[in-house]
């Protein structure tokens, strides 16, 4: 056993934006509190672009100044890596930021000769139509993707197979026992966008309301789509029994999962699915598009749907309010398979890559 083995790690993570809000910000909140809790030393910056926040626990942050050319904050990680000389810098972007990541392995000799490691965020522009993000997956040492379906497309884009590895995300708390199961409603939530496919799902669900009148769909979140989405829902036979009930967080966000029999994540694209994995934790059977890293997520406790399959979506809808033995089954399953994905379990496995690529 070498001092590698066992000495506490010092992790460096740039972010987008020094906030734990929003799909990478609840990531690198969580992720790293966790990698602090085994005892390494860790280090998170970016700008910031809501107020002041907290830092996560055991972790120090530090304030970048991100105003013109990308290029001009370099300068300032270097000064940071300079002075906590980190074993790891992993940034975490929607893309991979190639100039940075080209600057920092150029001045590596210089600021503690760091690993370099990147982890894309990105669904929506998976082809990575950017050269610099193309440039950023080839450059770093090492990948970490959220899903299988994330990593082939960064090897598609050019990383070496021999560098990519996947760490899924994690969850905050597991449900010590299953859902009631009683509510009779379906939940959906999310950022209101046409990539989430919200409208499918209120479409899916106005075909099988006549014959399933306790039912209701409700519908947390905030976004862009968010005036079409009531409008498509007025318009519905069921119109009277679709609920938008905005962002919501806290205690309002747990009585929300707590009054449901059925989660719903209907998205035409997802590169992990966050809120498919929340709703397992709660230990709610699910329906998902069967789309990017959702099938990875969903192989236990959901019953997968073809992307944008309307007709699909609600016959997948009918079965599980006609079937409770069915829900029963699969949410006890989500509940089992959530728990093995807390965040706890994904720091211990970031911590084992780490130390891996060190030796390397």
């Amino acid at each position: 056993m070498t001092d590698l083995d066992n000495r506490p790690l010092r992790i460096f993570w740039p972010v987008s934006k020094l906030a734990p809000t929003g799909g990478i910000g609840r990531v690198v909140w969580a992720a790293t509190a966790a990698l602090a809790a085994r005892g390494h030393e860790v280090h998170m910056s970016g700008p910031l672009r809501e107020g002041a926040v907290t830092a996560p626990p055991g972790v120090t942050l530090h304030v970048e100044n991100r105003h013109g050319v990308k290029l001009a904050y370099l300068p300032r990680l270097v000064a940071i890596q300079r002075a906590i000389r980190a074993d790891i810098i992993h940034f975490h972007n929607a893309l991979p930021r190639g100039e940075i990541v080209q600057g920092m392995r150029a001045l590596r000799r210089l600021i503690g000769n760091p690993r370099l490691v990147v982890t894309p965020h990105t669904s929506a522009r998976a082809n990575y139509p950017k050269r610099r993000a193309r440039q950023g997956l080839r450059l770093a040492d090492h990948v970490i993707a959220v899903s299988q379906w994330s990593a082939d497309h960064a090897v598609a884009a050019g990383a070496d197979p021999a560098r990519v590895d996947v760490v899924h995300n994690g969850i905050d708390r597991v449900a010590d026992r299953p859902a009631a199961l009683v509510a009779p409603n379906i939940i959906a939530l999310g950022r209101l966008k046409h990539v989430k496919g919200f409208d499918l799902l209120i479409q899916a669900f106005d075909q099988i309301a006549e014959r399933q009148p306790g039912w209701r769909l409700r519908i947390a979140g905030e976004g862009s789509e968010d005036a079409a989405l009531r409008e498509l829902a007025a318009k519905t036979k069921a119109s009277d029994r679709i609920d938008f009930v905005g962002q919501i967080g806290g205690q309002a966000k747990r009585d929300f999962l707590a009054n449901a029999s059925i989660g719903a994540v209907p998205s035409r694209l997802e590169s992990f699915g966050g809120v498919l994995l929340e709703l397992h934790a709660e230990g709610l059977p699910c329906i998902a598009s069967d789309v990017g890293g959702l099938p990875e997520i969903g192989a236990a406790g959901t019953i997968l749907v073809p992307g944008e399959d309307i007709a699909a979506l609600a016959r997948a809808l009918e079965r599980l309010i006609e079937e409770p033995s069915l829900r029963s089954r699969l949410g006890e399953d989500a509940r089992q398979s959530a728990s093995q994905q807390t965040w706890a379990n994904v720091a211990e496995r970031y911590e084992n890559l780490y130390r891996h690529y060190l030796s390397r």
